[in-house]
């Protein structure tokens, strides 16, 4: 018998989702995911000075603060032709990696694992409709670090702190480089809290996914998308054009350099429309339209090559030659793939930024003599741990005249185009088997491995 099914608000994520779903005898058919999170922070950009986009737009997400002080502060540097200090480009690597294992660490144990474990005491027919499967004793470690990831996570924002600070929102971020040199001390710290950082990740974080993803192998034949990928470059290196994570693109079997004049924005299923004429520029401005026939959420579809992407883990460790990953083939896309890159790359971040720690000169340069144009655009990158941001800033008489920001929604959560595609999360929702349209933990499995 055909179906709807609505889930709203998926909640657990940066922002609430809202997921509308055709079924037929117990398939999704057809899916749509959305969010009701109005989200428009471009517009108090407007007229400001361009510093003000390095602190502001931290504020579009309570997880991924770096990524944006990051991609705002590189746009501006684009324009200007600026090449930072080692000891500017090493601080910001650290800041970036160490965003990127918070965010890991808040996605397993605060966004997936209750949807595995039962962390709280309930009824025999609660615990069989969400479909737990662990023993007791497994359940009642896994619980535990649930908690102790918290402090791990506190511990990381005090690291975040000693470099940058304050976390959440960094203030060391300028432009041409960083406000401050890190001393000795500071050094001495921070390597002793990231050795309990490394400690959790390898002993807790490895033995808590094994058992998940032995318990539910099956969800690795679940939650797979259409097996695109992108990433921007990250974590760059010594030489010019050196990077971590190359900023590349995946179809099918082939690989390719990311080119950012290929990104387009389709609002096609969006509350939002283009103000301008040129309806798929990525440069906007764009207004709302909440009424707009076939609008049903507040993001801006993100394409590449008018392709959707996925972005996240799973894209960067693949795309940077993992060897884990690239030897699981189609199974890198599925819902036990996401959290196996997740957990792969946390785990060769912090090895990472001990390295940085040993290349860094408290005496170094913090910053290259340069000022901002008052004239220009240009598009600043980063990864995040949910994906890639990609923002696009233009100036005019020293004041931002515009500014767009896509980060990971506008891509995994991309709405319906205008060639009916789906995003990567309706995608791999579609073919989905839900058991219990009650309790339909299938699909908040599949929609919390984003």
């Amino acid at each position: 018998m055909a179906g709807v099914l609505v889930v709203h608000p998926l909640n657990r994520g940066i922002r609430p989702i809202r997921l509308e779903l055709k079924t037929d005898l117990g398939k999704v058919t057809s899916a749509k995911a959305g969010t009701t999170y109005y989200w428009d922070l471009e517009k108090t950009l407007r007229r400001k000075d361009p510093m003000d986009a390095i602190q502001l737009t931290q504020r579009c997400s309570g997880v991924d603060f770096v990524s944006h002080a990051v991609a705002a502060v590189r746009a501006l540097e684009s324009i200007a032709g600026v090449s930072v200090p080692s000891n500017a480009r090493l601080i910001r690597n650290i800041l970036l990696a160490l965003d990127i294992i918070y965010g890991n660490l808040a996605h397993f144990y605060q966004n997936a694992v209750p949807d595995y474990v039962q962390t709280q005491p309930s009824s025999e027919d609660s615990k069989k409709n969400k479909d737990f499967r662990m023993m007791p004793v497994i359940e009642d470690r896994i619980s535990a670090n649930v908690w102790k990831a918290l402090e791990i996570r506190s511990q990381i924002h005090s690291i975040m702190g000693i470099v940058a600070g304050k976390a959440p929102h960094i203030c060391n971020v300028v432009f041409s480089g960083i406000t401050r040199n890190l001393n000795i001390a500071d050094i001495l710290k921070l390597k002793s809290i990231l050795r309990e950082v490394a400690s959790f990740v390898n002993n807790e974080y490895a033995v808590d996914l094994g058992d998940v993803e032995n318990v539910y192998y099956d969800y690795y034949s679940m939650g797979r998308g259409n097996g695109r990928l992108l990433t921007v470059s990250e974590f760059p290196g010594n030489r010019p054009g050196e990077h971590l994570i190359p900023g590349s693109v995946k179809m099918d079997s082939c690989n390719n350099k990311l080119d950012t004049g290929l990104i387009t924005v389709d609002c096609t299923g969006s509350w939002f429309k283009p103000a301008g004429s040129d309806s798929n520029s990525f440069v906007g401005p764009f207004e709302t339209s909440p009424n707009k026939p076939g609008g049903y959420s507040w993001v801006k579809g993100a394409l590449y090559d008018y392709e959707t992407y996925e972005v996240g883990a799973s894209a960067r460790m693949l795309l940077s030659g993992n060897s884990v990953i690239c030897g699981m083939g189609m199974n890198t896309f599925s819902v036990m793939g996401r959290f196996r890159s997740r957990f792969e790359e946390t785990m060769n971040l912090v090895t990472k930024i001990f390295a940085w720690i040993e290349q860094y000169e408290p005496d170094g340069l913090l910053t290259t003599e340069a000022e901002i144009p008052k004239e220009g655009s240009a598009i600043g990158a980063a990864e995040a741990s949910q994906g890639s941001v990609i923002h696009f800033v233009s100036l005019s008489e020293g004041k931002i005249e515009t500014y767009n920001a896509l980060d990971s929604f506008s891509w995994n959560l991309c709405p319906q185009t205008s060639d009916k595609n789906c995003g990567p999360m309706e995608q791999s929702l579609v073919g989905l088997n839900v058991v219990n349209p009650e309790s339909p933990i299938e699909v908040l499995r599949v929609a919390r491995s984003f």
